[in-house]
């Protein structure tokens, strides 16, 4: 196996964890053929990208590494044939992935793009957090929100936060993301106070959430960390290198190929413009709209690009 090192440099902070400093990542490069991306989020509980490739080195792949080798499984098996993994799906249309520091003029402008939903990163100081989602929202009174707070609150301070939106605003509010780590008891209470929940990481340090509450919960499912689930799950990229994107994008587009187009959700897969431009991300696009803009080349596309890096044995 081969790898080739990546850096991304954020327009703005990306979760309320998340500072805007550079994310490292890797390609990885397969001998079957195939390509896949690995970047670990240290600061929302992933292992270091330093152990998850040592993991791969040993044959024991961690849970970034077994997805990212079941997404080069895939991608090999598509260059072989010499066919775009894409063929004959359709990419779910996304959210306006927002970032902490997102301006009311950004937000406008997105909506103008055709957007009609946002997911934006908030911070745990619930005044501020208010204040700013509420003026946000007054720039485009069509919209609905998702709101992640990445468990940064506790659950009194959830509750707090929904009982200082305004009425108006709570009914344009689609889920509240991961406000705190998960607890059956205390999500349920959340859940019986109105508040809409999804989750992503719901447990600290684990994978799956051992008893659910009495009422659905949106799933959000992340292809680089995730398997797909069952029922009606928002994908997302993982905030990662466009090839990641990819991976989460034709994830999505081959769970939702049998479901009614008015069931599927909105999903988060344009995600390039949260970085700045680089030669993957100017193949998605960066005038960014709610379409997923597939890359031409063999399966997950970029065949010349990921050709021309320069590539080191694992």
């Amino acid at each position: 196996m081969y790898y080739s090192p990546y850096t991304l440099y954020p327009v703005g902070a990306l979760s309320a964890r998340a500072a805007a400093q550079p994310r490292e990542g890797v390609l990885l490069k397969g001998e079957n053929g195939g390509y896949a991306c690995l970047q670990a989020w240290p600061e929302l509980g992933d292992s270091p990208l330093e152990y998850e490739l040592d993991a791969l080195r040993d044959g024991n792949p961690l849970m970034l590494g077994e997805r990212a080798l079941k997404c080069m499984e895939l991608d090999a098996g598509a260059r072989s044939r010499g066919v775009n993994l894409f063929e004959g799906l359709k990419v779910p249309q996304s959210h306006a992935t927002l970032t902490v520091s997102v301006t009311p003029a950004q937000v406008y402008n997105l909506h103008q793009k055709g957007f009609r939903m946002g997911k934006i990163k908030v911070i745990p100081k619930l005044a501020s957090t208010v204040e700013r989602l509420t003026n946000l929202a007054a720039m485009v009174p069509e919209w609905k929100w998702r709101v992640d707070f990445d468990c940064t609150l506790t659950m009194e301070e959830t509750l707090q936060f929904w009982d200082m939106l305004p009425k108006a605003l709570k009914e344009r509010i689609d889920f509240v993301e991961d406000p705190c780590y998960y607890n059956v008891n205390e999500w349920q209470q959340l859940q019986d106070a109105g508040i809409p929940l999804g989750y992503d990481t719901p447990l600290h340090n684990e994978k799956t959430i051992p008893q659910r509450t009495n009422k659905p919960m949106m799933r959000i499912v992340k292809p680089a960390r995730h398997h797909n689930n069952s029922g009606l799950p928002v994908f997302t990229s993982n905030l990662d290198h466009p090839l990641g994107q990819c991976w989460a994008a034709y994830s999505a587009a081959v769970f939702y190929a049998d479901t009614p187009p008015n069931q599927v959700p909105l999903c988060g897969l344009v995600t390039q413009h949260v970085y700045r431009v680089n030669p993957f991300s100017e193949l998605l696009g960066m005038d960014i709209t709610p379409e997923f803009r597939v890359p031409s080349g063999t399966g997950l596309g970029f065949d010349s690009l990921l050709a021309s890096i320069p590539w080191k044995k694992l």
